[in-house]
């Protein structure tokens, strides 16, 4: 039955009979017969297949089902890897994932502290912005996230674990005035590197432009830490980012250090609700809890 769901998870995610077989590294008329087997023992159409068995439309019956045998293959891949742990060693394998900014400013000393307690445990790390890592957790590809923006959601639960704080960074070769009632005026003559849609950095940075009524010269949208940090070097630019980057001491990068112009943010593991916690998981919480001071 196991085998006959993770068959049709791939077929509905991959809209392929054919791509579902290799990614399976099955034949696709066995895959066929995994769909075929499912219909018979539940008596019910899952799929509306094409003449030539490619093309698919679910049915209602298969929606129930896709959303079901998700939770259950979670379920039972977590109880396999419960079984073949000792009592007192923690193994498997840990499905991670973690906003860009924590991926990597956090996590390698976390998963470091993690390595050193449990050399048994192996990792599997997914860095993409928040909301690509809500929607995974969502979905049961990860099994717990690290992400940097707020979420109102009764799918998922969420518990603030760090207190970040972001603050303006420029290119050295710029001058800030000094009187604060000319920052305005400074701000609005800049270029402004920004994070891209679905990043909490780009969420807190949209906040504090539009709080401050800061109308940047031009803004330049980019997908990761490193490239902002990159550019902020070769090109006169500004950008609003995590403390956390000034720690590193990335020379050619200035900050303004006015708290008049800073904003706070939390830091939330985040799990999917409703589903058992496993013990890799659960240890990998006491770990943050444990790393970093309790937040409100």
């Amino acid at each position: 039955m196991i085998d006959e769901l993770r068959s049709f998870i791939q077929v509905v995610e991959n809209q392929n009979f054919t791509k579902a077989a290799k990614k399976l590294k099955l034949s696709q008329p066995a895959v066929s017969l995994h769909i075929l087997g499912l219909e018979k023992q539940l008596d019910t159409k899952l799929i509306l297949r094409s003449n030539k068995e490619k093309n698919f439309l679910l049915t209602s019956d298969g929606e129930i089902l896709f959303k079901r045998a998700k939770e259950i293959v979670h379920q039972y891949d977590d109880m396999i890897n419960e079984i073949k742990s000792h009592a007192m060693e923690v193994k498997g394998t840990l499905k991670i994932g973690a906003s860009l900014t924590i991926g990597e400013y956090l996590l390698p000393s976390i998963l470091g502290e993690l390595s050193r307690l449990y050399p048994a445990l192996s990792f599997e790390v997914t860095i993409e912005n928040s909301q690509s890592i809500l929607n995974k957790v969502n979905q049961l590809e990860l099994e717990i996230g690290l992400v940097e923006t707020e979420i109102e959601s009764d799918q998922l639960n969420r518990v603030p674990f760090y207190r970040d704080v972001l603050q303006v960074a420029y290119t050295s070769s710029l001058v800030p005035p000094n009187n604060p009632e000319h920052y305005h005026q400074f701000f609005n003559e800049q270029v402004w590197l920004l994070r891209e849609s679905g990043s909490g950095t780009r969420e807190r940075t949209d906040f504090f432009l539009e709080n401050y009524g800061i109308t940047p010269y031009r803004r330049i949208i980019l997908g990761s830490n490193y490239i902002i940090k990159e550019t902020l070097r070769q090109q006169p630019s500004v950008t609003f980012t995590s403390t956390l980057m000034k720690k590193q001491k990335f020379e050619g990068i200035e900050y303004l250090e006015d708290e008049g112009y800073q904003l706070s943010r939390l830091f939330y593991y985040v799990t999917k609700d409703g589903v058992v916690l496993s013990k890799r998981v659960q240890i990998f919480m006491a770990l943050l809890q444990e790393l970093y001071e309790p937040v409100k």
